[in-house]
C-alpha cells in the first residue's frame, strides 16, 4: 500500500481547513495504531482511545463522524447501517476497527491521527469527484453512480462553473499538482473538501471511465444518464 501523507486530512487540514468542515483531531498512539491494524477491541490501549474519542464528541454539536487521517471508514459495516454516524466513543472505535480501509491504512503508518467532525447527512446528488490537473480543474464526475438525478441535470452547467471556480480560488493551497478531490455543495452554495486522493489508477475515475485520456481540455461535470423509456409496440424475438 502506498503511503499519501500529504493528502491525509491531518496534512491539508493545515492550509485548507476553511474550506472543510470545521475538525478535531485525536492523536494515535503506536500502541493504540496497532491494535486499530489488527482491529482488536481489547486492551487499556484501546480504552483509552475510546475516551479520547469521546472527548472529542462532547466538543462537537451532535453526532460526530470519525475519520482515519487517510480514508474515511466507509466500507464498515456500521458506518452503512448508521449512515456514518457516531454518538459515543465505542462506537466510533467499533466502525473504524471494521473497515478494512482504515485498518490498512493504520497498518500501513499512513494513519497517524483520528479526526471527528460533526456528522452531516448528505443529499447523494451534491457529491462529486473533481479531477486537478497542474493544479487546474479538468473535469467533475456525479460521485455517487446509483441512479440519475434530474435537478442534477437541470444545474450541470452551473454546478461545473462554481467547482470550476472553487478550485482555481483555491489552486494555491492544492499539496499536489495532480489530485483527486471529493468535494460537496451546500445549501448554501458553497463547495466543500470531503477527502483529496491521489491522481492515477489508485483511485476510480467514475464515469470519467479510464484515466489513458487528455487532460489538457476542460471535460465539465460528467453525469449518469436519463435512462432510456422504450414506446409503441415493441415486439421481442428469440
Amino acid at each position: 500500500m502506498t503511503v499519501h501523507r500529504d493528502l491525509c486530512l491531518s496534512s491539508w487540514y493545515m492550509t485548507l481547513g476553511a474550506y472543510t468542515f470545521p475538525t478535531v483531531f485525536v492523536p494515535l498512539p503506536n500502541d493504540a495504531r496497532a491494535a486499530l491494524a489488527v482491529g482488536t477491541n481489547e486492551g487499556l490501549e484501546v480504552i483509552d482511545m475510546k475516551h479520547r474519542l469521546q472527548r472529542a464528541l462532547r466538543m462537537l454539536p451532535g453526532s460526530g463522524f470519525v475519520h482515519a487521517d487517510g480514508c474515511a471508514p466507509t466500507d464498515s459495516p456500521v458506518f452503512q447501517r448508521d449512515n456514518g454516524a457516531v454518538s459515543t466513543g465505542d462506537g466510533a472505535w467499533q466502525m473504524l476497527i471494521s473497515s478494512t480501509k482504515a485498518r490498512a491504512a493504520a497498518e500501513s503508518g499512513e494513519t497517524e491521527r483520528l479526526a471527528m467532525h460533526s456528522y452531516r447527512r448528505m443529499e447523494p446528488a451534491r457529491e462529486f469527484r473533481l479531477f486537478i490537473h497542474h493544479r487546474r480543474p479538468v473535469a467533475m464526475s456525479q460521485r455517487n453512480l446509483d441512479r440519475y438525478y434530474a435537478s442534477l441535470a437541470k444545474r450541470r452547467n452551473d454546478y461545473w462553473r462554481q467547482a470550476r471556480d472553487f478550485a482555481l480560488d483555491i489552486s494555491h493551497l492544492w499539496p499536489r499538482e495532480h489530485l483527486v478531490a471529493d468535494v460537496y455543495l451546500t445549501s448554501s452554495g458553497d463547495f466543500i473538501i470531503l477527502d483529496l486522493n491521489p491522481w492515477g489508477a489508485e483511485t476510480d475515475p467514475l464515469l470519467l471511465l479510464d484515466w489513458d485520456r487528455d487532460w489538457s481540455e476542460d471535460l465539465g461535470l460528467k453525469i449518469v444518464p436519463r435512462p432510456v423509456k422504450f414506446t409503441g409496440n415493441i415486439q421481442v424475438s428469440f
